[in-house]
Order: structure tokens, then C-alpha cells, then sequence
């Protein structure tokens, strides 16, 4: 305690020694150019932006909001190694993670206007990046330094950008930091509070004469402890490379990659009481010798995730109103994870162990465009394809020793992929104007099928395992389908002010397949005596739907921004609990139960409903030339559309607020600038909300306030530098204490953290 003490007291008076001389004058700062996304009419504004309206190729109406490089800059250090940390600070985004690095790559969550972010797409200039188990974006698999913007849409999505496996969570593009013109060289090398460390390092080679070619290569290298329980976030190891080739004046190729290597410690998911009784608890720091207890020793609780991701761009000007676009991409991810649990089946019964899982999917793609502007209208017409190779590697089962030594005790689930998946995406959008009003209108046709696969079971000959071919266990080869139309109409009635509405269709292919296979492994004898097979329980299988309506002002002067939506979503075949009402085949006067829980056999499909409302507003205001002001409050009410049973108990919750979903959020804060320092002081806060069905788990609000100070220098001509910036954040300055999560899988929030870095450039 004195320790930490005195670190706050340190830092509380360097905060006081900054911001004391800081008078209300200022100068001019030049505002920030963002490549490729296209903006409103021209206003000078006296500050910097850190958030801007967007809209893609061929649109006349702004519907997304992007995020700057200075928007980037200001979400600080984890900002730096997970995209989510970046949405953190607009309006009806909510993420949350009990990693205070950023880079860890599970146990996080990301709500977007009551969605799960995990529901929604994430692109690379329009080339998807998604994966399975758990479903969703890869957003910690990027250095950010190697980004110049960021591009969100949370509502409709456009039609020209990859859908992955789905768009209702919202849409997210990110737009890389090219190989410059120029010869140059990067280095920043941060520290903070629980031993982390990152250093990143890129150097550009300049255009090289005479085909104009350029590119360049980045490395960073990202650690840390965990800030409860022992073990380690990372190691980190991070590659991206970039090449630019012109040929000619009509054909620019481009080639992105990115390798991520990421490997960590879990923390441990609470109970309700747990986590709101002690912050700091976790797993077993020791190891006991009574496997009973040491199933639950940390160092079997452990991940490691590597992906490889290489795209292509390919621009050719057919003419000079008509472009055609190729995009190849290849991508391939692998897991590899580690859990302890205290039931293991085997010969004779259960005992504590662990389980080993993991598996290698490949996706390889395509999309291609063509891009026309003429004189009345300008458009896409576009298909992308993509088929996916499944290697799901069986699961593993071990009974754990007293030595800690592990004795193979058969497989888990064991299905194998006999067939690839794939996804087919034609499109096609058309925008305009007639004066002052401009229109625009798309869709995509998504058709999406599943790979196949057959299963296996343990048997035993004595205590030895084996595997038996078993059909009941097969499943997949579904295909799922979708028409995702998006419509939007804005009217400017000055180059300051312009309202907007659009309206659109999202969707989202199923999800959750392991949950079902896992439960269908726990009671195969059961289902095998009813008849049952794993393939019927995805009969209900289906896309998730939502039609989504936003109604928007944009209005810029020289002194503020103001982004204010109204929006409305209608929700259904969403993925919710479902109660069969199976009677036991041993005693059919009893209801089969899954052991698991001790309750009714229950499972996840899709057959739920929801209505969302909601308002947020974005806005800058520029106090002085050296002081900007911004404030982004929401509220969003997303509400279940008839009540759900779940392990057999009827929950009476249609018309109430969804779990895990926050009415009323805020982020605010300043930038203050002053003789090359800038000080940001943020405030953040989250409503309350219900994290089970019962309504008996009420998470408080809470609020968090973040520190970051800066010295940023342009140049050091005695020592060649440029760029020069020295900063220093802290996160949850007041250590504030709270909690976050769903059903028995909560975590305490981070506590108080620091971090420091330096960067330059030459």
C-alpha cells in the first residue's frame, strides 16, 4: 500500500507541475489529412480533428464516423495493440477487457450500440478479417502504429466492404499506413506499471528509382505481467510489411502483411460475489500436489493465438471515369489452449484435469469491383468469394497427478472437417445528387455455406483409448443465406450544416457450433438412447437479422462539431437460450439433465427477438486555438422481444433492458496544448445494467478517469530527430473499483495503471 501510495503522490504532482502554467493562448494547428476517407465540405476549424464523418468509393452520404491519427493517439497505450480500445471513446461503444495492455487476445468484450462488437465485420480496406471459435474480428492482431485512420459504421453497413461472418454488430475499416515517399526510420519504446514493455521499430525504404517502387517493415515486441494472479500477458511478436509498385499512370499495386504472434495467461472468470468480494482474486498461484485444487493452478490455464495475413490491392483505370479493383487475400489462423477443469471424463468415472483444443483455419479470397463515376452517377458493382479449410484438431483429454505429471486419457470432441466452407458476395450500389440532395443505395446478396464434418468417439479397451467412428456425431454442410439492402438520402443546406437519414438490413451468420458439440459429447449416451444426433440440434440454425434506421445532423463551425443520431433497430433469429423439455430416457418421469449444470438440458439457437432505440452525440468544441473540448454522450435501450426459458426456468423478461447493455454512457475530456506540450485529461462513464436473466445481478455504474500528458517536439536538428514525443498516461488515475461481464463470467476492472514511452522518427 505505501508503495503505491507514493507512485500516485509522484505522479499526481508531475500533473500539478504540468498543468499549472498552461494560460488560455494558443496557435494555429493544422488539421489532419485523412487518406481515402472522403469528408464534408471544407470548414477551418482552429483544431486538430480526432474524429471525422465518412463515407466509402461511389457514396454521396456520410454515414460512418472516422477516427483520426490523433483520435488514435489519444486512446493511449493499449490503444496501440487493440483496435476496440480505439472505439472506446464514441458514443454507444462500450469495450472492456482485463487486460490493461490491450494485447491479450480473449476475455474482452465490445458492445456497439447494445450488439456485440464480436457480431460485427472488420476489414483492411474492405478485405475481411474474422475468425472462428470465438466468432468474430481479430482486433488485437495489429500494431495501430502501422495505421493512419480508422472507419466505423454502426449502423448500415456499406455494401462494398467484406462482411466476414456478419455486420450487425457494426462495421470497423481500417486504413494502413502505406510505404512513404521518403526514406524514414520509427522507433518507440514504451514501459508501464506491472513490468510491460513494447518496442516498435519501422523503417519506409522511400520511392527507389526508377519504377518508383516502395516499401516498408515494422517489428514490435510487447510483454507484460498480469496485474492479478500470476502469469504473463505476452510475449507479443508483431511483423507488418507494405509494398507499393505503380506501373504506368493507370495501375497501382499494393501488397499488405501481417503477422501476429500472440501467447498468455488467462485470467480468471468470476462469479457475481466473487468479483465484486475481491478484485485481486484469481487463479492458484500454487502449485499443491492435490489435484483436486491444482486443476485450477494458473499455469494450466493458458492460449496462444498466430495468424498470417497477406492481401493484395490491385487498382487498374480502364478509363478515365472506370477503375477496376482486385483484392486477393489469403489469411490463416491457428490456436492453441490450454484449461484445467475439475470433471474430466474417463474409465471409471471423473477426475480433475486438463483439456487441450485447438485448430488451423485457412481462408482464401477474392474481391473483385468495378468502380464507375460519370456524369449523373457513380457506383460498385462488385463479388467476393472466399472459401475456408477447417483443420479443428481433436481435443484432448488428461488427468492431472499429484506430480503434476498428465496421463492421456482419451479425446474430447473429435470432428473432422471433410469439406471446405464458403462464402459468395456479389454487389452492386449506385449514389447521386440533385442539388443540394444526395442519395445512395446498395445491396449484397451473402450466401454462405458450412464446411462438413464427421465425428468420432472415445472408447476404451481397459483404460486404453481409442477412437470409433460414430455418424450421430456428424454435422455441418448447411447454407445460409441473405439479401442486405442499404439505402440513404442527406441534404445540405450549407457547407456547416446537412442532415441525414439512412436505412438498411445487417445480418449475421450462426455461431456457437462447440457450446452445442461439447454439450451433445457430454450426453452422447442419452441422445444415442432417444435417437437424437448432433446434426439436429442445428435445425434451428438460421442468420441472424436486423434492420436498422438513423436519423443525423452534422453541424461544423470554426468553433465546435456536433454529430447528433437518432437510431432504431428490429432484431430476430437471434442466438438464445432454449429449453427442449427432454425427459430423461433412463426415467422418463424426470427431465434430462445436463451434468454440466445440474439443471434441464439447455442450449443456445436461434430464435430470439429485440428492439433498439437510442441517441448519441459526438462533438468537439474548440474553446480556444490551444483548448478543445470533447463530449460524446449515449443512450441506448435494446430490449428483449418476448421472454426466454433457460435450463427449464421461464425468465419474464420481454420489454426489458438485454443483459450486459448499459443505458447511459459518456467519454469526455480536453486537449490542452501549450509549447509543444499537450495534457488530456479524460472521464468515462458506464450506466448500470443486469447481468443475468434473473435480475438479480446488478453491475453498478461506474465511472473512470484516464491522464495522459505529452512533450511533442517537431524537430531536434543537433541529433537528427524528428517526430520527437515523451508522454506518460494513467489509466484509472483515482483507482476506482468495479466490475464487468454476464452470467457467472465476470472481472474486476482494471486498477490503477501507468505507462510511459518515447518516440521519433529520422
Amino acid at each position: 500500500m505505501g508503495k503505491k501510495f507514493l507512485i500516485k503522490s509522484i505522479i499526481l504532482g508531475l500533473i500539478t507541475n504540468f498543468l499549472l502554467p498552461i494560460p488560455v493562448i494558443g496557435e494555429e494547428v493544422k488539421e489532419e489529412k485523412v487518406k481515402k476517407a472522403e469528408e464534408l465540405p471544407e470548414v477551418v476549424v482552429t483544431g486538430e480533428k480526432i474524429i471525422t464523418p465518412t463515407k466509402e468509393t461511389a457514396e454521396t452520404v456520410f454515414t460512418g464516423t472516422g477516427i483520426t491519427k490523433k483520435g488514435i493517439e489519444l486512446s493511449g497505450e493499449k490503444g496501440s495493440s487493440n483496435v476496440w480500445s480505439v472505439l472506446n471513446f464514441l458514443p454507444g461503444v462500450l469495450f472492456e477487457s482485463p487486460d490493461p495492455t490491450g494485447i491479450s487476445s480473449t476475455q474482452r468484450t465490445i458492445i456497439i450500440r447494445g450488439v456485440s462488437g464480436s457480431l460485427g465485420t472488420m476489414s483492411v480496406e474492405g478485405v475481411p478479417v474474422y475468425g472462428g471459435n470465438p466468432i468474430g474480428p481479430r482486433e488485437y492482431i495489429f500494431d495501430l502504429d502501422n495505421l493512419e485512420t480508422i472507419n466505423v459504421y454502426k449502423g448500415v453497413s456499406p455494401v462494398d466492404l467484406g462482411t466476414g461472418a456478419g455486420t450487425r454488430g457494426g462495421t470497423v475499416e481500417l486504413k494502413p499506413k502505406w510505404a512513404k515517399d521518403k526514406l524514414g526510420f520509427e522507433f518507440k519504446q514504451s514501459l508501464g506499471m506491472n513490468d510491460y514493455t513494447k518496442t516498435y521499430a519501422r523503417i519506409d525504404s522511400g520511392k527507389i528509382t526508377p519504377l518508383g517502387t516502395k516499401f516498408s517493415l515494422s517489428y514490435s515486441y510487447t510483454e507484460a505481467d498480469k496485474w492479478r494472479g500470476k502469469g504473463e500477458i505476452g510475449p507479443r511478436n508483431n511483423v507488418n510489411f507494405t509494398f507499393v509498385q505503380p506501373i504506368g499512370d493507370r495501375i497501382n499495386i499494393k501488397f499488405w502483411a501481417n503477422y501476429n504472434d500472440i501467447k498468455h495467461h488467462k485470467y480468471a472468470s468470476l462469479s457475481y460475489q466473487d468479483a465484486k468480494r475481491d478484485r485481486w482474486l484469481d487463479y492458484n498461484e500454487d502449485f499443491t500436489g492435490d489435484p483436486q485444487k491444482d486443476w485450477y493452478y494458473y499455469k494450466y490455464q493458458k492460449i496462444g493465438w498466430t495468424n498470417y495475413d497477406y492481401y493484395g490491392f490491385i487498382d487498374v483505370k480502364l478509363l478515365d471515369s472506370l477503375m477496376l479493383q482486385l483484392k486477393p487475400y489469403y489469411r490463416d489462423e491457428e490456436k492453441d489452449d490450454w484449461s484445467g477443469n475439475s470433471r474430466i471424463p474417463g474409465p471409471g468415472g471423473q477426475r480433475p484435469g486438463l483439456t487441450w483444443s485447438g485448430w488451423e483455419v485457412k481462408r482464401k479470397g477474392i474481391l473483385t469491383q468495378l468502380i464507375f463515376d460519370f456524369k449523373l452517377v457513380k457506383g460498385i458493382l462488385g463479388y467476393n468469394y472466399e472459401r475456408q479449410e477447417w483443420d479443428d484438431r481433436p481435443s484432448k483429454n488428461y488427468w492431472l497427478n499429484p506430480d503434476g505429471s498428465l496421463t492421456f486419457i482419451g479425446w474430447g470432441r473429435f470432428t473432422k472437417s471433410i469439406s471446405d466452407g464458403f462464402s459468395s458476395s456479389p454487389y452492386f450500389k449506385l449514389s447521386g445528387n440533385i442539388g443540394k440532395l444526395n442519395w445512395q443505395g446498395g445491396i449484397a446478396y451473402i450466401k454462405k455455406k458450412d464446411g462438413k464434418s464427421e465425428g468420432y468417439i472415445t472408447q476404451y479397451n481397459g483404460t486404453t483409448p481409442y477412437l470409433v467412428r460414430e455418424p450421430k456425431l456428424d454435422y455441418g454442410g448447411r447454407s445460409y443465406s441473405a439479401w442486405v439492402p442499404s439505402f440513404g438520402l442527406s441534404y445540405a443546406f450549407n457547407d456547416k450544416i446537412e442532415v441525414y437519414t439512412s436505412f438498411g438490413k445487417t445480418f449475421q451468420t450462426p455461431y456457437m457450433y462447440m457450446p452445442i458439440v461439447n454439450l451433445y459429447y457430454r450426453l452422447y449416451n442419452k441422445f444415442k438412447k432417444m435417437g437424437i444426433t448432433l446434426d439436429d440440434l442445428f435445425n434451428d440454425y438460421k442468420c441472424e437479422e436486423t434492420y436498422n434506421w438513423d436519423l443525423g445532423l452534422r453541424f461544423r463551425t470554426e468553433k465546435f462539431e456536433l454529430y447528433p443520431t437518432i437510431f432504431y433497430s428490429k432484431h430476430k433469429n437471434l442466438n438464445t437460450p432454449f429449453t427442449p423439455g427432454w425427459k430423461d430416457p433412463d426415467d422418463p418421469t424426470k427431465p434430462l439433465i445436463d451434468p454440466q449444470t445440474g439443471r434441464p438440458v439447455s442450449f443456445n439457437t436461434f430464435i430470439g427477438k429485440a428492439k433498439g432505440y437510442g441517441f448519441e452525440l459526438a462533438s468537439t468544441f474548440y474553446l480556444t486555438d490551444k483548448i478543445a473540448f470533447f463530449f460524446n454522450p449515449s443512450y441506448v435501450k435494446m430490449k428483449y422481444d418476448g421472454d426466454i426459458v433457460s435450463g427449464g426456468t421461464v425468465y419474464p423478461v420481454d420489454g426489458k433492458q438485454v443483459i450486459g447493455v448499459p443505458e447511459r454512457m459518456l467519454t469526455t475530456g480536453l486537449i490542452a496544448r501549450y509549447k509543444g506540450f499537450e495534457i488530456t485529461p479524460r472521464f468515462r462513464y458506464v450506466g448500470s445494467y443486469y447481468g443475468d436473466f434473473a435480475r438479480t445481478e446488478k453491475v453498478a455504474g461506474y465511472e473512470v478517469f484516464d491522464f495522459l500528458v505529452s512533450y511533442n517536439k517537431e524537430e531536434i536538428k543537433s541529433l537528427r530527430l524528428k517526430n520527437v514525443r515523451l508522454s506518460l498516461e494513467i489509466d484509472n488515475l483515482f483507482d476506482r473499483r468495479y466490475i464487468f461481464g454476464t452470467s457467472n463470467s465476470y472481472y474486476p476492472g482494471v486498477p490503477f495503471t501507468v505507462f510511459g514511452s518515447i518516440s521519433f522518427s529520422f
